[in-house]
């Protein structure tokens, strides 16, 4: 037999193996992820719906829910097809096996008529002293040696063959149930996707007897985001003039920056797509830029950052650490918090309270304040990031929740 091209087959079959898992596990990973934003989606939904929320909160949540129920639906569906070219494989080679434990047995059945046969002192004794020389007798032991010692082995084979054969089997049926487990999952995914898609398409009707009046909220919405937008960026501007004063080689509209403070900004580039989020729990109700209204396509919203519906009291924290640059406290008593990393600026909104001050010093993931929660029950932080006076988009910084 030859046992190489088997070993390097098997070395091959083991490693797609080890990819095919490493596959499932990082899907698994996605999947809790998600399922965690859909977990606090329904409750704020349950909040929403008690306290009569208005339209635009409910068809906000419930559209992200719908989203994550479909990307759910698309890994379990990515999972199940794993898991159809894992059994493929498992029977293949549950195959192979199946056929080289018979060649095995069929040697060995032949090993053990010829040893029989032979098998007296007798003539094991004549086979030695027929030797014409000590040369050849030697010879002759060493090979009945070698005879027994290979007995043995095809033995040996045959039974950790047989162990491999029972494991593949054994995990065949496993893989059997997994995908029975995934496709019901998947299958009640798509009977809740419909429930909330009947349910979107309720409350869009709702918006569109009365389009006037919705469009007016989401226009006045807007304007009440474009001047906290205005605000925020006076307020950078400031900041840099006050960096700048005096300063040899100053620039304007960016910050003059110390060594130190360059090599904060430096770090604070290098963790592009790894920061941390600024809340533990919640999803985006709101991106960044300019997009179509859930409630009115066609009429358009403006976000300069990112506004996250969390639970009540939920604690905001940097993503970075730095420098509190100010503690903003507006008319109606809702906070901002302004941290610089450099020249770039962390800005955490609608704030009911805050931990820090202007000029503390704070640490990754240290806790800033907790989220306000408004008169509808809706509690949603409104998270900006800068370089300069340039907003940037917070998902393409902040790790997946």
């Amino acid at each position: 037999m030859k046992f190489r091209p088997l070993f390097i087959v098997l070395m091959l079959l083991c490693f797609v193996g080890v990819q095919a898992q490493s596959e499932q596990e990082r899907l698994e990973q996605r999947k809790a992820a998600i399922q965690r934003e859909i977990d606090a989606a329904n409750n704020l939904l349950k909040k929403a719906k008690k306290e009569k929320s208005n339209v635009l909160n409910v068809v906000n949540t419930i559209n992200k829910k719908i989203s994550n129920t479909q990307e759910i639906i698309t890994i379990t569906n990515k999972q199940a097809n794993s898991i159809t070219r894992n059994i493929v494989t498992n029977k293949q080679e549950i195959t192979k096996l199946e056929a080289e434990i018979k060649e095995l047995k069929a040697e060995y059945a032949d090993m053990i008529v010829k040893s029989y046969k032979s098998n007296n002192d007798q003539s094991r004794l004549m086979f030695l002293l027929s030797s014409e020389n000590f040369l050849q007798a030697y010879k002759r032991v060493q090979y009945l040696k070698s005879y027994a010692n290979y007995r043995k082995k095809q033995a040996d084979e045959i039974e950790q063959k047989s162990r491999e054969l029972a494991s593949r089997t054994k995990g065949l049926e496993t893989e059997r149930e997994r995908k029975a487990a995934i496709l019901q999952e998947n299958k009640m995914q798509r009977q809740e996707l419909d429930k909330d898609k009947v349910e979107q398409n309720s409350l869009l009707a709702i918006v569109k007897k009365d389009e006037s009046k919705y469009a007016a909220e989401i226009r006045n919405k807007n304007k009440e985001r474009a001047a906290i937008d205005r605000e925020i960026k006076r307020l950078i501007e400031a900041d840099i003039a006050a960096s700048n004063k005096g300063k040899t080689g100053a620039v304007a509209g960016k910050f003059f920056l110390t060594p130190e403070a360059k090599t904060l900004a430096n770090n604070f580039k290098a963790n592009r797509g790894k920061l941390p989020w600024p809340v533990d729990k919640g999803f985006i109700a709101l991106g960044y830029g300019s997009q179509p209204s859930p409630l009115l396509p066609s009429v358009q919203i403006q976000s300069n950052g990112l506004r996250i519906q969390t639970p009540e009291g939920t604690v905001v924290r940097a993503v970075f650490e730095g420098e509190v640059a100010r503690v903003v406290k507006a008319s109606n008593g809702i906070l901002t918090v302004h941290v610089r990393h450099g020249n770039y600026t962390s800005v955490y909104g609608n704030l009911r309270s805050v931990s820090v001050g202007s000029g503390d010093k704070v640490s990754t993931k240290q806790p800033l304040g907790t989220v306000f929660t408004d008169r509808e029950g809706i509690s949603e932080l409104k998270f900006v990031l800068l370089q300069d006076t340039s907003t940037m988009n917070p998902a393409q910084w902040i790790t997946g929740n």
